[in-house]
């Protein structure tokens, strides 16, 4: 692997949070790593995908595609801000469960899902209502 290659590696692996392509080149620049141009990282992200490295974050983010860790990562679930963005990941045992129990219900045998829930902060919603939107 090429020092490039793993300082991207390194870089997808601490970042906190969701992150873009163009997120990872600032933090790479930052960090002084020679070499980290937007295509590099493009080309370097299948890779990290198919070696689960980092996942494909499926949340309602604008056109960008945003990535998250994924190595030794515990399943997680969104909550997303429609107002700011705003994403919290959460984990609920009892969710699972249900929706294992429905997936059985009907027949199917799971092998991925994705749940985003949508809705207001608690910031954007004070502000709402501090402007008396409803």
């Amino acid at each position: 692997m090429s020092s490039v290659r793993e300082a991207i590696v390194r870089a997808a692996l601490t970042y906190d949070g969701h992150f873009s392509v163009e997120d990872l080149v600032q933090v790479l620049h930052g960090r002084g790593v020679a070499g980290a141009h937007m295509a590099t990282v493009y080309r370097a992200v299948p890779l990290l995908l198919e070696a689960k490295i980092i996942q494909p974050a499926l949340v309602s983010r604008g056109d960008r595609q945003l990535y998250e860790a994924a190595f030794e990562q515990e399943h997680h679930d969104h909550l997303v801000c429609s107002m700011c963005g705003k994403v919290v990941e959460f984990q609920s045992e009892a969710l699972e469960a249900l929706q294992r129990e429905i997936a059985e219900r009907y027949g199917f045998e799971l092998d991925e899902h994705v749940m985003e829930l949508s809705g207001r902060c608690s910031s954007c919603s004070a502000k709402r209502r501090k402007h008396g939107a409803h």
